[in-house]
């Protein structure tokens, strides 16, 4: 799964590395959580444009907002059969820029985060999908998931899952969302084992959104809490966030 995202770098660091028409106005932020506006990039009418948009797709029933867990994930494996995904993976694809995810490793029943990053800590891209909605009386929502796989060697003692991440050579055909090009597209939705990513484990109260600070980065030294390793790991008391990820 993917539930939660860091996005540090500066704007134009983003822009620079994503090949924007423009410099967006973005703040730092280093725990964002499903549920508020997420940094994506797609294609515009002649640059690449980065937009905000609602992480967790809702399907409207009945043609109104409703409260509830979003879909925050899609499975690689089905995207293109599921219903709910499937036009979206066809038609709307977009670039989600991060610089670090996060992701949980259960331990008798409680649980660790650790931050996922490229060794030289710079910027890349997950693979995602969008849709819009409008509702009576002209609301108009845009929003977002994350695509899943299954995890890379690095990530399997941690969990199972990680998100879809797509090298920079990939990006123009997978942001061109032609329909042609669906087929391709799916061959890209695997781990990635290029061994530029790397995790440590940080403080647990990456758990909680309002911790949104510098420090979620750093190592976790958990003292009191006992001895931590990638593969034994250490339970807490903070949540995880729920996974919201479906076939």
């Amino acid at each position: 799964m993917c539930g939660r995202i860091v996005l540090s770098k500066s704007p134009r660091e983003i822009a620079a590395a994503f090949g924007l028409g423009g410099v967006p106005d973005l703040a730092p932020r280093f725990n964002i959580a499903p549920g508020g506006l997420i940094a994506v990039v797609m294609s515009g009418d002649q640059d690449r444009v980065l937009r905000r948009l609602v992480w967790g797709l809702a399907p409207p029933p009945g043609g109104r907002p409703v409260p509830g867990p979003r879909l925050i994930n899609a499975r690689s494996e089905t995207i293109d059969r599921r219903e709910t995904f499937a036009e979206s993976f066809a038609r709307r694809r977009c670039l989600v820029p991060v610089d670090g995810f996060y992701e949980w490793k259960k331990t008798g029943g409680k649980s660790q985060p650790y931050l996922v990053r490229r060794r030289d800590a710079g910027l890349f891209a997950l693979a995602g999908i969008w849709d819009r909605w409008e509702y009576p009386g002209r609301q108009v929502t845009d929003a977002c998931a994350i695509i899943t796989t299954a995890a890379a060697g690095f990530m399997r003692p941690i969990h199972h899952r990680m998100p879809v991440v797509l090298a920079p050579e990939h990006w123009a055909r997978w942001l061109r969302s032609d329909p042609a090009e669906t087929a391709a597209c799916k061959s890209l939705l695997v781990p990635d084992e290029s061994g530029d990513l790397l995790a440590h484990p940080v403080d647990p109260r990456v758990g909680k959104p309002e911790f949104d600070e510098p420090r979620c980065l750093e190592p976790w030294r958990p003292g009191h809490c006992g001895q931590l390793d990638l593969f034994g790991g250490t339970a807490t008391d903070h949540n995880s966030p729920e996974d919201h990820e479906y076939e």
